[in-house]
């Protein structure tokens, strides 16, 4: 039987993610104790030190940082032990943030990024901070508690995405069709189900500045949906607003929905319809 301390106060990203994941790995956790650790703590194998104690080391299964400016986040350290570190870097692109932002701080965080504080403060959910406020006055969670549940169920759904998103890039790298749509590309996938999965993730593998739009089935309803990515100016929908086979365009036109599955090549010559033409920019 486990047990997990995790540091008192104000809960952050870095203690909760890191619990929730032991949590939806470890076989059996008896309790997480929200407390300074002891040297009993430090030294038993059976206890998960994590984001308190002074202590990096992976066999007592201690997941401090704060003693060494070089090391990540407790979180990354968790990761890295249960074997998840090198996939969640490459399927979520907060995850390395995440961890800059617990070591170095919102403000040289913004540094690296280019943009100024108040846009991460703007960016912050109330979701987040009801969620951690909550964590933040327990002192202890036990087995059979709601929030323990909560907790253990947010890892195991964390940990199962990773691997879905994982799987979904490989097949879109497989089955995945680039076609031309006037000057620029599109991305072309049949997969229905949660069309859009990873592909965010494929965008970046692909990194060809001319990849545009994306047309899927559609998450609500049938047809095809054609998506304007990277919000480029060459590519407006409501080009095709009055086709009948369009049965939705955005009021900015960056997304447009066709009634049916038409015959793809018929899709991708709608997609195509959207472009403005690259002469069109030469023009007086």
């Amino acid at each position: 039987m486990y047990k997990i301390v995790v540091h008192p106060g104000s809960a952050h990203k870095d203690d909760f993610l890191s619990v929730s994941v032991l949590l939806a790995s470890l076989d059996r956790v008896e309790a997480v104790y929200r407390r300074e650790a002891t040297p009993e703590d430090l030294a038993d194998r059976f206890t998960y030190v994590v984001d308190v104690g002074m202590d990096y080391n992976e066999q007592l299964h201690n997941f401090d940082h704060h003693q060494d400016s070089l090391l990540p986040c407790a979180f990354h350290l968790v990761m890295k032990h249960l074997g998840h570190h090198e996939r969640a870097t490459l399927m979520f692109e907060w995850y390395g943030y995440m961890s800059m932002i617990d070591v170095r701080g919102p403000y040289r965080t913004a540094e690296h990024l280019g943009i100024d504080t108040g846009v991460l403060f703007a960016a912050s959910s109330p979701i987040d901070g009801y969620i951690l406020s909550r964590f933040s006055k327990l002192d202890e969670l036990k087995r059979g508690d709601l929030f323990y549940a909560l907790m253990k169920e947010f890892g195991l759904d964390l940990l199962a995405m990773i691997e879905r998103k994982y799987k979904r890039l490989e097949r879109l790298k497989a089955e995945a069709q680039v076609v031309p749509v006037r000057h620029l590309k599109a991305i072309v996938s049949t997969i229905a189900e949660d069309p859009k999965l990873s592909m965010d993730r494929y965008i970046r593998y692909l990194n060809d500045k001319l990849v545009a739009m994306s047309i899927t089935p559609s998450a609500r309803g049938e047809g095809w949906e054609m998506l304007r990515l990277g919000d480029n100016s060459s590519v407006d929908f409501r080009a095709v607003a009055d086709n009948p086979e369009i049965r939705f365009v955005h009021a900015n036109g960056f997304v447009a929905k066709t009634q049916t599955l038409l015959p793809l090549e018929e899709a991708v010559q709608l997609a195509t319809q959207a472009v403005t033409p690259l002469e069109s920019f030469w023009l007086p």
